[in-house]
């Protein structure tokens, strides 16, 4: 499978990401079929995870750890998190010590701060971190949900290495990153993993509401219906493409420079879909036509 460089670190990783939210929560996927998906995404190519102690209240680490341990350590590149509330300094070396133990291994590739916490100082957050990577426990320090000024004010406490990457909702209808925060991390060579690629589904074709989406904004069946005309445009360009709607919408985000696409999935088939998404880049045409699209819907939280 195609690599692609995870920005100033060197690291070659899969231009998609593997989510995995939904392995913690049973309800939607069992542990046995959730470690099989996992397995068959590493043997197809895809050689990066992501997860947090959140998910699942760690189960998704636990199932990420039983699913890894048939292959070569240094061949998955694990990303995972600590959450908003576990920011204090000790609080974060003991949350490490967790997704250690819960992965079943000795260092985390990339270890993310979750959310900012308002209530704790950066500078507290920033030396844990750091800590940790001195002592070799994470390889890299990166960030999730954090703004233009908060990443800055991080990187200003670290001073043994850098933050390795910003974890930001980003997909072809939210883009508020666009405005400041991603030309910055592509001026410093910080990379972009963009959760929610695929708008939960719903850019796609989803139509369903399950009670565990339905925290969603696009889980709802007004937006469904606000957003059918994007989703026809995008199945309108899949088929011209001879391609399916869900590569589109992932090979508009891993076409960008130091933009990675996590994504989610617990079926083997929509797996090996969304695998089609590289390797292929969409047309000016189909770009122009993508944003013209997204400029027509209009629903909450949706800035354009």
């Amino acid at each position: 499978m195609e690599r692609k460089t995870l920005g100033w670190t060197g690291e070659k990783i899969s231009p998609l990401i593997l989510g995995s939210w939904e392995y913690g929560t049973t309800s939607i996927i069992d542990e046995a079929n959730a470690v099989k998906i996992i397995r068959k995404a590493i043997e197809m190519g895809i050689n990066a995870i992501d997860t947090a102690e959140s998910y699942g209240n760690g189960l998704s680490e636990i199932v990420i750890g039983r699913a890894i341990k048939q292959f070569k350590r240094e061949e998955v590149f694990i990303i995972t998190k600590v959450s908003i509330d576990h920011l204090r300094y000790n609080d974060v070396l003991r949350a490490a010590e967790g997704s250690l133990k819960r992965l079943e291994t000795n260092y985390i590739d990339l270890y993310l701060v979750h959310w900012p916490n308002h209530y704790v100082p950066i500078r507290e957050t920033a030396k844990a971190m750091e800590r940790l990577f001195n002592e070799g426990k994470i390889r890299y320090i990166g960030l999730s949900n954090f703004s233009l000024p908060l990443l800055r004010e991080f990187r200003e406490h670290l001073s043994k290495t850098d933050v390795a990457a910003n974890e930001l909702h980003y997909n072809l209808l939210f883009r508020d990153v666009e405005k400041e925060v991603l030309p910055y991390m592509q001026r410093e060579n910080i990379p972009l993993l963009a959760y929610d690629s695929l708008g939960l589904g719903y850019l796609v074709g989803r139509k369903e509401v399950r009670n565990e989406y339905r925290w969603y904004v696009l889980a709802r069946e007004t937006y469904i219906r606000s957003i059918e005309p994007l989703v026809n445009e995008i199945s309108s360009i899949a088929k011209e493409l001879n391609k399916t709607p869900a590569q589109v919408v992932l090979n508009w985000l891993i076409s960008k420079d130091s933009v990675f696409a996590i994504f989610n999935t617990t079926k083997e088939e929509h797996l090996k879909d969304n695998l089609g998404s590289i390797g292929w880049k969409l047309g000016d045409n189909e770009l122009r036509r993508i944003d013209e699209a997204v400029k027509k819907v209009i629903i909450d939280y949706f800035v354009r």
